[in-house]
C-alpha cells in the first residue's frame, strides 16, 4: 500500500485552487461573457469549443425542447411541490421522469447508428437499410424511438430543427437515415410516421458529433430550465397536496377522484 500515491479525483473536464478555475483549460472568466450557455456546454460535454455552426444548433435545440407544458416530467415536478420538495428535490423528481418514453433522444440516436452499422456491415445504401430495419420493427410490434407523437402526430419543433440543420450545413448521414426511415414507414405501415422532437435532435445531434449519452445530458440540461419553472409556479399559485376541495376546479389528489366509484379491487372483506 505505500508505493500507492494519495488519492485525488482525476478529471480531465476542469481544475480549481484558491486563486483560478480552469474549464477545458480555458480560465473560466476569459469564458464568461465571451461564449454562450450553448458553446460552452459543448465544451464541458466534448471538451472542444463548437464551430459556429454547432454552437447555434445546440443552442437552437436548447431553446426548442426547453418547455413542452404538461409532460411526465413538469407535472412530476409539480407533484414533488405539492407535496413541499424543495426546488432542487422537486426538480430531481421530474429529471428522474426523463425516461425510454419521454425525453428520449438517445434512444433515437442509437437507432439511427443501428441503421449506419448495418448498412456498414451488410454492403447496402443506407435507405434501405433504413427500410428494413422499419419493416422489422413494424413485423415484431417494436417501437420505432424518435418517431410519432401522440399528442402532436406530426411533432412542430421538427420541421424547424431540420429546416435549421440544413441552412447551417449540419445535416449529414445520420439526418439522412431519419428522412428514409420517415419515408419508408408510408410503405409498411400503410401512413407517414412522423419524425418526433426528440428523433430529430438525435438525427442532427448524431451529425454534430455528439454521442447519445451525450444527447441526453443536452436534453436534461434545457428541460431542467422548464422544471425549474414549473415547480416555482406551482409554489406561486398552488396549495399544497393538490387536493383542496376548496379549489375552483377538482384537484388530481381530491377524495372525490378517489373514492369506491373508481375502485375496481376485491370487495369489502374481513380477517377471518
Amino acid at each position: 500500500m505505500t508505493d500507492k500515491k494519495p488519492f485525488a479525483w482525476e478529471t480531465a473536464i476542469a481544475w480549481k485552487n484558491k486563486d483560478r478555475i480552469v474549464v477545458r483549460g480555458y480560465d473560466v472568466n476569459e469564458l464568461t461573457g465571451t461564449i454562450s450557455f450553448a458553446e460552452h456546454f459543448h465544451l464541458v460535454l466534448k471538451g472542444e469549443l463548437p464551430t459556429p455552426e454547432v454552437g447555434r444548433m445546440t443552442d437552437a435545440i436548447m431553446v426548442n425542447m426547453a418547455e413542452h407544458a404538461m409532460s411526465p416530467s413538469s407535472a412530476t415536478v409539480r407533484f414533488a411541490t405539492s407535496g413541499g420538495a424543495e426546488l432542487n428535490a422537486a426538480v430531481a423528481a421530474g429529471v428522474a421522469g426523463i425516461g425510454r418514453l419521454h425525453g428520449t433522444a438517445d434512444r433515437p440516436a442509437e437507432l439511427f447508428l443501428s441503421v449506419a452499422r448495418r448498412a456498414d456491415e451488410e454492403g447496402l445504401a443506407d435507405a434501405e437499410a433504413a427500410r428494413r430495419v422499419v419493416a422489422e420493427m413494424r413485423a415484431v410490434k417494436e417501437r420505432m424511438p424518435g418517431f410519432h407523437h401522440a399528442q402532436h402526430i406530426r411533432d412542430p419543433r421538427t420541421v424547424r430543427l431540420m429546416e435549421l440543420s440544413d441552412k447551417l450545413g449540419i445535416t449529414g448521414r445520420h439526418v439522412t437515415i431519419a428522412r428514409a426511415m420517415e419515408d419508408a414507414t408510408e410503405a409498411v405501415f400503410g401512413r407517414r410516421i412522423w419524425i418526433n422532437g426528440p428523433g430529430a435532435m438525435g438525427c442532427i445531434g448524431l451529425d454534430m458529433g455528439y454521442e447519445p449519452l451525450q444527447l441526453k445530458a443536452l436534453f436534461i440540461v434545457c428541460r431542467s430550465l422548464s422544471l425549474c419553472a414549473h415547480s416555482i409556479e406551482e409554489t406561486a399559485r398552488e396549495k399544497g397536496w393538490r387536493a383542496s376541495s376548496n379549489s375552483p376546479m377538482v384537484q388530481p389528489l381530491d377524495l372525490s377522484m378517489q373514492g369506491p366509484d373508481h375502485y375496481d379491487g376485491p370487495a369489502d372483506r374481513t380477517l377471518s
